[in-house]
């Protein structure tokens, strides 16, 4: 069977990676015979005409979606448009949000045929074998499906026990130099699951209480492979990588013994860690870590069932800093019994540790306690307009904290941190002498800026080339007049960003029928 997976664009300022996802479905369901193809609408602009095109070349028999809550509605449209393009074809749809909102979204949209719900490679196999035998969808686990009009839900699958079954993500499925040139990172994982059970998370049930890990082995023939491929970073992206500390110095020791050298970064737990844990794993490359904290008042830390402590956070950052590894906090405003009282409190408490912080807004989504339980924990929910489930608005509120007020707070606290880099910048502009540090952001933030130009425009696609003889410096040079008369870079900016996206391997100059052109590389690996 063929086989087309969307990945529907979500805001560049969330730092999107590759679709983590649905590339490990992929890679799966390529072993078992399925012919995938991936659609990656993050990094390559959408259009109807493209549909047209995709459904004449490929002529997929299933085409599935994949969605996290804030881009549902946009992964419902591209599904409707591809229905209308070709009613035949059998749509499914999988991610955290529908599996938790399954009758809901099979009620209100006829374009999805049937949801995966949970773990998806075995499911999705034996779905598409259903499919191509036309049997009836009865018996596979994990699915909810409408037949005649009538909406059915499967039993739930059980996890797969042993994941190191599992092949590596099909990264080469997606177009990964346009996520290099944009300079957003790797991720991968090396377990599944959580052992927590945080009101605000529906991680838990949506991959277990245990946790499922992939051998040591295998997680660091893995990141070796990625720490070969250019990017700057590697995400860790496992809900709690600090979950198993004679694990964690297992993997960090193996990193040093192949003596791999590349900076990564992880999620963790501020009652998970020693400065045993993190020193091995500075020594291995780990540069920062992100903790949870969601609050400074211990009592909203109780309610939430965050099982840690305001001490233990100090502790944590303390250790961080004695080691030489840089922590971010991050925060989220508007939880179980949030007043003003409380959010100065969060707010004191995060200024007063030496480390990065952050606060967002709770965003109670399909699948979490606070939401099915939202009256009990005091918690009004103003909207299911799914769009606005970014953390970035408030769409609930407080008995003690209207939701007007959540947005001015976070508002102004983002307001106060682009003012400072701004100023800073001033200083950039007038040739100031600046930390490395921020250094860093502005060359970082200037290269996604670019890119990003880049892409959104399709100016590579655009670019007409060069006729006749010319070489690769003409060529070249001509594209960078290209761009420069499309776009506001100056010419010098133009070149510098260019010379990187050449020397890092996303930029290609190569022949055309009739002389040079301009292309995005591909990684040609299918273990990349």
């Amino acid at each position: 069977m063929k086989l087309l997976l969307l990945n529907p664009a979500y805001p560049f300022e969330e730092l999107p990676t590759p679709p983590f996802g649905l590339i490990s479905l992929a890679a799966y369901l390529l072993e078992r015979g399925v012919q995938v193809r991936i659609e990656d609408y993050i990094v390559t602009p959408y259009s109807r005409k493209r549909v047209e095109k995709i459904l004449s070349e490929y002529a997929p028999d299933v085409v599935g979606a994949t969605a996290v809550t804030m881009n549902v509605n946009t992964a419902l449209t591209l599904l409707k448009e591809y229905k209308e393009e070709n009613p035949d074809i059998f749509t499914i749809m999988g991610g955290p949000h529908v599996t938790f909102d399954a009758q809901s979204i099979l009620d209100k949209n006829d374009q999805v045929d049937c949801i995966v719900r949970g773990e998806g490679e075995i499911t999705t196999v034996e779905l598409l074998e259903s499919i191509n035998s036309l049997s009836s969808l009865s018996r596979v686990q994990g699915i909810s499906y409408r037949t005649n009009g009538r909406i059915f839900h499967n039993q739930d699958r059980t996890l797969i026990d042993d994941i190191n079954i599992l092949p590596f993500p099909a990264r080469h499925l997606v177009p990964l130099n346009r996520y290099k040139a944009l300079t957003f990172p790797l991720n991968m994982t090396t377990a599944r699951g959580c052992p927590y059970n945080c009101i605000f998370c529906a991680g838990r049930k949506m991959m277990g209480r245990k946790v499922r890990y992939f051998d040591v082995k295998r997680v660091v023939d893995e990141f070796e492979m990625l720490s070969k491929m250019g990017f700057r970073q590697i995400n860790v992206v496992d809900d709690l990588f600090t979950s198993n500390e004679k694990r964690c110095i297992a993997i960090c020791d193996e990193i040093i013994e192949r003596g791999i050298s590349h900076p990564w970064n992880a999620f963790a737990r501020v009652n998970t860690v020693s400065k045993r844990l993190l020193e091995k794993m500075k020594q291995a490359g780990c540069t920062t870590l992100c903790f949870g904290v969601e609050s400074g008042n211990q009592e909203i830390l109780n309610t939430i069932k965050k099982k840690i402590t305001t001490e233990q956070v100090t502790k944590a950052v303390r250790l961080c800093n004695e080691v030489g590894m840089d922590s971010i906090g991050s925060y989220i405003l508007g939880l179980p019994g949030e007043s003003p009282e409380t959010v100065k409190e969060s707010f004191a408490f995060a200024s007063g540790l030496n480390h990065s912080y952050g606060f967002h807004i709770l965003s109670p989504f399909p699948g979490t306690e606070i939401r099915e339980r939202h009256e009990e924990y005091g918690i009004k929910i103003l909207t299911d307009d799914w769009d606005k489930y970014d953390a970035n608005h408030a769409v609930s509120e407080t008995s003690y904290l209207s939701h007007k007020e959540i947005d001015r707070i976070v508002n102004t606290f983002n307001a106060d941190i682009e003012e400072t880099i701004s100023l800073i910048e001033k200083d950039r502009e007038e040739n100031k002498q600046l930390s490395k540090k921020y250094m860093d952001h502005f060359e970082s933030r200037d290269n996604l800026l670019f890119s990003k130009e880049l892409i959104t425009s399709e100016l590579v696609e655009e670019y007409p080339g060069l006729d006749g003889g010319a070489g690769v410096g003409e060529t070249i040079d001509d594209f960078v007049t290209f761009i420069e008369t499309h776009t506001n870079f100056t010419r010098d900016s133009i070149q510098r960003r260019l010379d990187r996206l050449f020397s890092l391997g996303c930029l290609k100059v190569e022949k055309s029928k009739n002389g040079m052109d301009v292309k995005w590389a591909e990684f040609n690996s299918p273990c990349a």
